[in-house]
């Protein structure tokens, strides 16, 4: 039999590492499949309906290379071809599949997909007119005849490796973000300012005068040739283009060749608990493309699969977009946003009436004290404590604001909204009745209202006591439910770093590190799909460790009926975890908004049995952790 497969492990003091042997990865890999429908979908699709019958079935061979994706490492086909070999040793597989079925098969189903070729299989026989020649309708409760994108494709395999045995997502919350992958193709030719798709809004980090890592432009014979989509092509890979990845590990952002990958992960709901964060949509577009086209294809996809997406939480690389082609779209889809600002997005600007201004955003009336308007962003780098005080400056703006006053107008496309003195959140002399509140509200410096001596009529000079329609297509770029900057905005748009612990799970801790060789193939249509295999794999594992951390049980090997798990609330019942924090979003509904004043632990714990023998008798470390002696933690052998 072959040796279980060892996969990433976490600290030791949280939980001993995962193992999946081949056959339980294979049992994952077929539900998963079976999932999906996908199978099926190629089997009506793709095959022939004359000559010889395939001697490997289309479940078999996605089969093999989701088997590949859960074992985790490069997905070469020679490693995916080696796989099968194992797993038709083991009996695991009906049929030998050599590494020329693999590549025929993965270029044969990704072009068909690009090209609108590949429909859900019906569940009924087709019946054809005998008058008119034309297939009948399908009856009542028939899926079929859907097209299969290759969104689509990346969608349904995640969600089936997200949610196993009948789970069902219970948020309406997403939040999405890109990543590079460079293409396998050797560059040709290197142009040092990279030609974007600026068709949407995007700018280059230069003209901003942000400094980037791209060497001199040079040529070969011949190259850069001009692409399908006027861009520049530089490498023999057609999809590949230039584009920019964001600087990491104290290096700046830099020019690459490659793919944008567009990820999808869940989140919870504003104040509810937390829940495991796996890839749910996927989009391969070229590096440097339109990012708002492939956010929306990523929603799309989702909403195809049938999440009811409410909520996205996504960086300024695509909130700062054209409104047309970012927050309208989403708007039109019934989506709100939850964003931080690119720094063309603040700044004051008038408001639509006298008396009304917008701020970052946000409709205040022109009472707000000008030392709370330009107010400086969230910058890397600043200390709790200052992030603390920040937020509450912004939350000083909180009074002045306007609010939504009833529903949407979707015919006329307004929104009605009611200053701050109706809301009798501040005391205004232009509002008699506001000037009875207490005076823990603040009082605003509006001159009174005069009458004008031409017309006669009442000018109220201020905002606050107003009520004005205002077009959704006022600043909807720089729009959002939340005020930016407060705390309850900062307590919800955190919940966006769970597409960034994803990304970073991939790249970093979950062998799936988006190298150039990762995966050794050319196009879009090819490396999407080998992405797609390589993130449900990291959807299996990432559940398995989610839960055995927290004691419970892996619900993959619920669903297949493997027994031969320990039971981890019992194993780990001794071992001494870092306690977990409450996010702040949960803290916000509870009323324990922290204010954190100690210092950090300047050094992590070390337990008693690891420290030097002169050092045994003495406290080390940070004080959240018992100091207790502890047993060396048990080491599977």
């Amino acid at each position: 039999m072959t040796a279980p497969l060892l996969l990433a492990p976490l600290p030791k003091h949280v939980v001993e590492a995962c193992d999946l042997s081949l056959a339980q990865a294979t049992k994952v890999a077929e539900a998963i499949v079976d999932a999906t429908g996908l199978a099926d979908a190629f089997e009506f699709s793709l095959n022939a309906r004359t000559g010889a019958p395939r001697r490997v079935s289309w479940r078999t061979l996605l089969t093999v290379f989701v088997t590949a994706g859960i074992r985790g490492g490069d997905m070469l086909l020679t490693l995916v071809q080696k796989t099968a070999a194992e797993m038709l040793r083991d009996g695991l597989l009906p049929a030998k599949v050599s590494y020329c079925q693999l590549w025929d098969n993965l270029d044969h189903f990704s072009t068909a997909m690009d090209a609108d070729h590949v429909v859900s299989a019906h569940n009924h026989d087709l019946v054809a007119s005998t008058k008119t020649g034309e297939v009948e309708d399908c009856p009542t409760g028939c899926t079929g005849g859907r097209p299969i994108t290759r969104e689509l494709f990346a969608a349904l395999l995640l969600h089936a490796s997200s949610f196993p045995g009948g789970m069902t997502i219970n948020t309406t919350v997403f939040a999405l973000d890109s990543t590079d992958k460079e293409t396998w193709a050797a560059r040709q030719s290197w142009d040092k300012l990279p030609d974007i798709d600026q068709s949407a809004g995007a700018v280059r980090p230069e003209d901003e005068g942000e400094k980037v890592n791209s060497q001199d432009t040079f040529r070969t014979p011949g190259w850069p040739r001009l692409g399908y989509d006027g861009r520049a092509q530089h490498t023999v890979d057609l999809d590949a283009r230039e584009g920019y990845r964001s600087g990491k590990n104290m290096r700046r952002k830099e020019v690459y060749i490659g793919f944008d990958e567009h990820i999808v992960t869940q989140v919870p709901e504003f104040g509810a608990g937390e829940i495991p964060h796996t890839a749910l949509s996927l989009v391969t577009a070229p590096a440097g493309s339109d990012k708002a086209a492939a956010g929306i294809l990523a929603v799309e996809a989702l909403r195809a699969v049938g999440y009811d997406v409410q909520e996205l939480l996504s960086d300024r690389g695509y909130t700062y977009l054209d409104a047309g082609k970012w927050a309208n779209a989403l708007r039109a889809r019934d989506i709100t946003q939850t964003f931080d600002l690119h720094k063309n997005q603040r700044g004051v600007r008038p408001g639509p009436i006298m008396g009304s201004i917008w701020v970052d955003g946000t409709l205040f009336t022109d009472a707000m004290p000008k030392h709370l308007r330009e107010l400086p962003g969230f910058k890397l780098g600043l200390s709790t404590a200052e992030i603390i005080k920040l937020q509450g400056k912004y939350d000083q703006r909180i009074p002045y604001a306007f609010a939504p006053f009833g529903d949407v107008n979707t015919d006329r496309g307004t929104q009605r909204w009611r200053g701050p003195a109706l809301r009798r959140l501040v005391r205004c002399v232009n509002d008699p009745e506001s000037m009875r509140l207490g005076y823990d509200r603040p009082t605003t410096t509006c001159k009174p209202a005069s009458v004008d001596p031409v017309t006669g009529k009442r000018v109220v000079p201020c905002g606050c006591s107003r009520t004005v329609t205002v077009s959704l297509d006022e600043y909807a770029r720089e729009r959002q439910p939340l005020q930016f900057g407060t705390t309850i905005w900062h307590a919800s748009y955190g919940r966006r770093s769970a597409i960034e612990a994803l990304n970073s799970e991939l790249r970093t801790h979950r062998g799936m590190n988006f190298r150039r060789d990762w995966c050794r193939v050319r196009g879009a249509a090819r490396t999407h799909a080998l992405v797609t295999f390589g993130l449900v794999g990291v959807n299996v594992r990432m559940l398995r460790d989610w839960y055995t951390t927290r004691g419970q049980a892996d619900p993959w090997m619920v669903a297949i009926g493997d027994t031969t798990d320990p039971d981890f609330a019992a194993v780990h019942a001794r071992r001494t975890a870092q306690p977990r924090g409450t996010s702040l979003h949960v803290r916000v509904t509870t009323g324990d908004i922290p204010r954190r004043t100690e210092p950090r632990a300047r050094y992590p714990f070390v337990p008693r049995h690891l420290r030097p023998k002169h050092l045994r008798q003495t406290d080390i470390g940070g004080t959240v952790h018992d100091t207790e002696g502890h047993a060396p933690p048990h080491q599977p052998g």
